[in-house]
């Protein structure tokens, strides 16, 4: 039984959110023993990462029953509908699993692909042509070819069930199968680390207190509002006798020209600081430290820094609307993502009500409880193996 996993996503040096969620499930994919997947009479099953460059660090650790396989291609595009599709057609694995990205135009008949979102179909004018159209093709192609699909919310689901403009068949909706992501142990409170902290916050030019926000600089993200709610906040603590920063943790987007004006524009840019990508090992101690996590994007299929920074103890401002609120529960303030105003207030209200946040954070640190990516690789090993005993 040979179980082929696309990880070349995973295998990014600086990982995003689908990225890390490949990373993840693979890693605790690989700390499993057959007897987790649940296969007739004890079968054996080999696992074939396929990359198109050699794995590095953890990812390229591998047990006897994982293999590596480099798949070679000089050009930047299409190694998946090139490279990987020759593959599946000269020496194709029983089932295949693409955790991010899209799918091989040439794919066994068993093949699992997690959509992450269908952002693209929602907002279109935040990609690029060609980004646009691939991904809108890939969501809506899988439902119709492949053989099953994962997504990490009932919201996802949702809008996947609709994103044809007709809701689809009963059969094409029982494929599609919600697992909820985990996130990275490394985020949790961190006591008496006081030292280290603050050695990352001066690394970043950052003094307490500020607001936290993690994302692409970018339309979809909701940058833009994000800089005007911040600028309306300082104009309503102007009295206060310290003074408040935000940090805008991520690299520009699509539509960045526009962030980057209401940057220069504003007039609290001295206290705006981008310091674009932040390591894995640096973000726990800035979210420790943030005093809120601002997160009011315009649409998430999961929303991966709401629980981390939950997991942290810091409190949170997200958008309603979509999936972040499947993923916070009560433990979140959640606004209008389009209403600067209402943004403000949702800050507002945790960072003068000291009870009403202490009591958001220890919710949030009940809350996480529920999510880990031991959980998710152990609900995914069922979809590609254990469903193999009902087909």
């Amino acid at each position: 039984m040979i179980i082929g996993i696309d990880a070349s996503r995973a295998n990014h040096e600086q990982r995003t959110g689908v990225e890390n969620y490949a990373f993840h499930v693979i890693e605790e994919m690989k700390k499993m023993q057959n007897s987790d997947f649940r296969m007739q009479d004890n079968e054996e099953i080999k696992f074939i990462l396929y990359t198109d460059k050699p794995l590095q660090g953890e990812l390229a650790k591998l047990s006897e029953n994982w293999e590596e396989r480099v798949l070679r291609w000089l050009p930047q595009r299409l190694w998946t509908q090139i490279r990987l599709s020759w593959e599946m057609l000269v020496n194709p694995p029983d089932v295949l699993f693409i955790p991010a990205h899209v799918f091989p135009l040439i794919h066994p008949k068993k093949t699992v692909m997690t959509v992450h979102d269908i952002a693209a179909i929602r907002f279109p004018e935040s990609y690029n042509w060609f980004e646009r159209w691939y991904s809108t093709w890939s969501a809506r192609k899988a439902l119709q070819t492949l053989w099953k699909i994962i997504v990490p919310s009932e919201f996802t689901k949702k809008e996947l069930s609709t994103s044809a403009h007709q809701h689809i068949s009963t059969s094409a909706q029982e494929k599609i199968y919600v697992i909820q992501h985990g996130y990275d142990e490394r985020y949790k409170k961190l006591d008496n680390n006081e030292t280290m902290t603050k050695q990352i916050l001066d690394k970043y030019s950052i003094t307490k207190p500020f607001i936290m926000s993690v994302g692409r600089l970018e339309e979809k993200k909701n940058t833009v509002r994000i800089v005007k709610a911040f600028e309306k906040l300082k104009e309503r603590l102007r009295t206060t006798d310290y003074r408040l920063q935000i940090l805008l943790v991520g690299k520009p987007g699509f539509g960045y020209e526009a962030v980057k004006q209401a940057i220069e524009n504003s007039s609290s840019k001295d206290d705006i600081i981008t310091p674009g990508f932040v390591s894995e090992e640096d973000m726990p101690h800035l979210m420790n430290a943030a005093e809120v996590f601002l997160f009011p994007s315009l649409y998430e299929g999961f929303g991966l820094p709401v629980l981390e920074s939950m997991a942290c103890g810091t409190s949170v401002v997200a958008s309603k609307g979509n999936s972040l609120e499947e993923v916070g529960g009560d433990a979140c303030v959640y606004v209008d993502p389009m209403n600067v105003e209402e943004i403000v207030q949702g800050i507002v209200k945790l960072m003068q009500n000291e009870d009403f946040k202490i009591q958001n954070i220890k919710k949030g640190l009940e809350r996480v409880k529920d999510f880990s990516w031991e959980t998710c690789a152990k609900e995914t090993s069922v979809i590609l193996s254990g469903e193999l005993l009902h087909e």
